[in-house]
């Protein structure tokens, strides 16, 4: 065999094989690039499930400190909670708040505070107290779960102060709790 002929065999086994690795590294690719694209639509699904899981998981819990919270207040109606309970639960308040930071202004912390070491508490303050201590929770909910203490005392105080007072636990331009 002459060498040019070798050269011509060689330089054509050369490109038979670089056409298959081509072949294979083009193939390889596609189908790598129709994964990746599957890959990126799973992740999508994936991500907007946990998006609606998580949106019920917080309908849920809302669902079940609300009861919670009427539970308290029904108790504190009905004359239920006794002193040491409250005292429990006002404590428990004095101990979150010295430890937040920023849930509430300046002047909405010490109204808070005030209004928790206040044992007589007006309609009107008993409201005051419950949509602050409502801001407290929705602020520090996700941080601390003793966060639903004040709320469930400020639903005391305020079941207490309604059956003082025998109003009606809703007034008509009251926003739901």
């Amino acid at each position: 065999m002459d060498i040019v002929t070798v050269l011509v065999t060689v330089l054509s086994t050369v490109v038979t094989v670089a056409v298959a690795v081509g072949s294979a590294a083009y193939w390889l690719g596609s189908r790598l690039t129709k994964m990746d694209s599957r890959l990126t639509e799973m992740e999508a699904r994936i991500e907007k499930n946990i998006e609606r899981l998580s949106e019920r998981l917080e309908r849920l819990t809302n669902a079940i400190n609300g009861v919670g919270e009427s539970i308290v207040e029904y108790l504190g109606l009905k004359g239920v909670l006794n002193q040491g309970e409250v005292n429990y639960l006002r404590s428990e308040i004095m101990r979150l708040t010295s430890i937040a930071t920023n849930p509430l202004t300046a002047e909405e912390k010490k109204r808070l505070l005030e209004l928790v070491n206040k044992d007589d508490l007006t309609l009107e303050e008993a409201e005051e107290l419950h949509n602050l201590a409502r801001k407290f929770y929705e602020e520090y909910i996700g941080k601390t779960p003793d966060a639903f203490k004040v709320l469930l005392y400020a639903a005391a105080m305020r079941g207490i102060t309604y059956r003082k007072y025998g109003a009606l636990r809703k007034q008509p331009n009251q926003p739901p709790t």
